[in-house]
């Protein structure tokens, strides 16, 4: 287990800086641009990489994961390091070129490090209880990135803020350097051959299929909130970096009690119950959005980042024990296209409704996504009992993510 810890205190220091990039992007856009609708789309710039995460699922199930986790921190610290100089040369484009090739590379280091590394650094039969514990770790690592990169922006800007975040993948990169080889069993097939095989997985399992469609519509709603919120307590309510940090660091507490709760919700084995109590949560806590007092919105964002954190931690541990590590990465890139690729498109939807006045105005398609998730998952009929369950992308999750 000691390598398992190493892993997760390398993830939670990484999760630190990497707040940096979710509070000071959409501020530095907003500073260089006065466009509230790029501050909102930087989030689907990230995202939109993990639309081809199928292909890269064959290469993580070849290689050793350790080496392509590492690869992908190192990938991501390069692009933030150069964000700041394009910022000054006013390479808008640029910028959210970088982006993409960043979360190009988050694909790589989320599949390989959550499906690929935890499952082999962990007894088979700790799996659950060292799901949450790495869930509930990087979540409170969330609570005080962004209290931490409001104060920092506030006090230093934007650029310093962006480095520190570069400066943390490097330190996780050369972590992973230390920890033992994960490399997959030998295999002889094609890539092409290798990627039908994953797909032909999921498209087995119909309750999966029909979760991912779940969360993939909640994510169309909820994926872009974030960077939403802060956009709209930066222009609408005139609050300060530091006073948004701290609420989006509220947020991540409440993930993080979710995430330390989750375990505990799983009455008599039934998870259907279980994901449908986490969902539901999150749901209430997306109609908390719609009141008109910021204080009230930010009180919602907390609810529905506890019951997102609980959902995490559940199908984290439930997906690394049912899905065939031979298969774990091309069958949970599979997932990750569905779920995570809806955040794009939930970032053009709160890039419509950014701009608009008043909280009903602008959430409303996050509480619209979130109650038709509910409804798909809790109350459709038919099909088998659940085997495995995708995980949502927390509005306090890196691109990631989640987690």
């Amino acid at each position: 287990m000691r390598a398992f810890w190493l892993l997760t205190w390398a993830s939670a220091v990484s999760t630190v800086g990497n707040t940096f990039l979710y509070i000071a992007i959409p501020w530095a856009l907003l500073e260089s641009t006065d466009s509230s609708l790029l501050a909102v789309l930087s989030v689907a710039a990230q995202t939109a990489p993990y639309l081809v995460a199928p292909f890269i699922g064959p290469l993580i199930d070849r290689y050793d994961r350790r080496i392509l986790y590492a690869a992908g921190e190192l990938i991501q610290g390069a692009s933030v390091a150069v964000i700041p100089l394009l910022l000054a040369y006013d390479q808008i484009a640029a910028v959210f070129g970088a982006l993409f090739l960043l979360g190009l590379a988050n694909v790589v280091s989320d599949v390989a490090g959550d499906y690929g590394l935890i499952p082999a650094l962990v007894p088979r039969d700790k799996l659950d209880k060292a799901s949450s514990q790495f869930t509930s770790i990087l979540l409170v690592a969330r609570f005080v990135g962004p209290a931490l990169a409001g104060f920092t922006i506030a006090a230093v800007g934007t650029t310093w803020a962006l480095e520190i975040d570069a400066a943390t993948f490097v330190f996780t990169a050369l972590v992973a350097v230390f920890l033992p080889k994960v490399k997959p069993q030998e295999v002889t097939t094609s890539l092409s051959t290798m990627l039908r095989e994953g797909i032909a997985y999921f498209r087995a399992r119909p309750d999966l299929r029909r979760l991912t469609m779940a969360v993939a519509l909640y994510n169309l709603g909820a994926g872009a909130l974030e960077p939403t919120l802060l956009t709209v307590g930066g222009d609408q309510w005139n609050w300060s970096p530091t006073a948004l940090g701290v609420a989006v660091s509220c947020g991540a507490v409440a993930a993080a009690l979710g995430a330390w709760l989750s375990p505990r919700a799983l009455v008599g084995n039934n998870r259907r119950r279980q994901v449908t109590l986490w969902l539901g949560i999150a749901a209430v806590g997306s109609v908390g959005l719609l009141v008109s007092a910021p204080l009230a919105v930010v009180i919602g964002f907390c609810i529905l980042c506890l019951g997102e954190g609980g959902v995490n931690a559940a199908t984290m541990a439930y997906r690394q024990q049912e899905i065939p590590d031979e298969l774990a990465g091309r069958v949970n890139a599979v997932i990750r296209t569905f779920i995570t690729g809806a955040v794009p498109i939930s970032a053009l939807l709160l890039g419509l409704t950014v701009n608009l006045t008043g909280s009903l105005q602008v959430f409303f398609p996050v509480t619209v996504t979130a109650l038709l998730a509910v409804g798909v998952w809790a109350f459709a009929r038919g099909g088998a009992r659940p085997k495995t369950e995708p995980e949502l992308i927390s509005a306090t999750t890196d691109t990631r993510a989640g987690a």
